[in-house]
């Protein structure tokens, strides 16, 4: 399918989680990109001089949207998304998200669209079917195209086309859903979306944690350095914590002071790196709901150091609870289990306020296994403000 040339306008996003959507003329293929987070994005060492606000810019991605899919609000985790619609009504749901980290391996993102659709999961052996590579300008996208067994009573067979290219330490994910001819009709025009993609690079900088402990405190109003109150709701804080709207509230926690700061990025609450060379990754996240349950995280993390997939029953083997200043944390560790293994990630979630707080550690196993003690207290330190 070849797009017609386009006259185009650009959507600027004011943050990397959401996106702000231009119209066009009817018939154009519009173009839209996602910001590029200049210096009204900052990192503001406590008690920093205004000279040293660095800016953070991460890498922003712009692609060609068909003229046949309509822009929608992105809401959740969702960094852009679509809708069309066919002559009958029905719709295919196109949406854009990215992650930090790998994002789980090919079997894992396959196994978790095959369960949308109520399929089987399938075998690494079973790979080759199900997954094609596409390649494109911004890179080698994975593609696959599945397809329900079962309908819903009374309703169509549901198909999903995905795609996921993993760019810059992050994976990003590209989904049609909804009726199978409805988003069978939109597979070419998918794939030319994918191929428009493109990536204008940022090197991301980092703050350097200061002797002991990082909090994600707010500044104090007599803070020296710039006015916080004109930054944008999303703007990243001492210790990675999130700048929110009045009416918003954050969990708050003190981390080891040898961790040190790094730029929170577009989704994450708190970074922080440990270890030599800062090979070790802890990430604070926090989404509406809870984000498919216990087993469902316990395999996304297990595929991400590639491990099997487990069931139910499994479950005992790799979690536990903890309790702390009345918050209930469910506990995860990929290596209770496989400690030899090359990568280790140990995570907890609480729920809070109708949200899942997620607090991963991830990185070289005997790096991880010897930071347990430390991350367990980091968690100790977790508290409601």
């Amino acid at each position: 399918m070849t797009l017609p040339e386009s006259s185009f306008r650009y959507g600027t996003a004011v943050l990397a989680a959401t996106l702000l959507l231009v119209g066009c003329r009817q018939g154009e293929v519009r173009t839209y990109r996602t910001a590029k987070e200049p210096s009204d994005l900052f990192i503001v060492p406590r008690a920093a001089k205004p000279a040293d606000v660095q800016a953070v810019a991460p890498a922003a991605a712009e692609w060609q949207v068909p003229a046949n899919w309509s822009p929608q609000k992105a809401t959740g985790m969702r960094l852009a998304s679509f809708a069309f619609t066919d002559p009958t009504g029905a719709v295919a749901d196109i949406s854009v998200i990215t992650f930090g980290g790998s994002g789980g391996d090919e079997l894992a993102n396959i196994n978790r669209w095959r369960g949308q659709l109520s399929l089987a999961p399938i075998g690494a052996g079973d790979l080759p079917t199900q997954v094609e590579a596409l390649s494109a300008q911004a890179g080698d996208f994975s593609v696959t195209d599945l397809v329900a067994e079962k309908a819903e009573q009374g309703k169509p067979l549901s198909r999903i086309l995905g795609a996921w290219l993993r760019r810059g330490g992050k994976v990003w994910f590209f989904k049609a859903m909804g009726p199978k001819d409805v988003v069978g009709s939109q597979k070419d025009a998918f794939l030319t979306f994918l191929k428009s993609v493109r990536f204008a690079e940022a090197a991301a900088h980092e703050s350097r944690g200061t002797a002991g402990a990082n909090t994600n405190d707010l500044p104090k109003a007599n803070s020296a350095g710039p006015d916080l109150s004109s930054l944008p709701t999303g703007s990243t804080l001492p210790g990675g914590a999130e700048l929110k709207a009045a009416s918003g509230s954050s969990l708050r926690w003190t981390a080891p002071g040898d961790w040190t700061i790094k730029a929170a990025g577009s989704m994450r609450k708190g970074s922080y790196s440990f270890g030599p060379g800062g090979v070790g990754d802890v990430s604070i996240t926090a989404f509406p709901g809870d984000v498919g349950g216990p087993l469902a995280n316990v395999n996304r993390w297990l595929g991400q150091v590639g491990l099997s997939s487990i069931e139910e029953g499994d479950l005992s083997q790799y979690t536990s609870h903890m309790e702390a200043n009345g918050l209930e944390f469910f506990l995860a560790d990929t290596g209770s289990k496989d400690a030899l293994h090359p990568q280790r990630i140990m995570a907890a979630v609480v729920f809070w306020q109708g949200n899942s707080w997620f607090f991963k550690m991830t990185g070289p196993t005997e790096l991880v296994a010897g930071a347990k003690p430390a991350f367990l207290e980091f968690l100790r330190s977790v508290k409601a403000p």
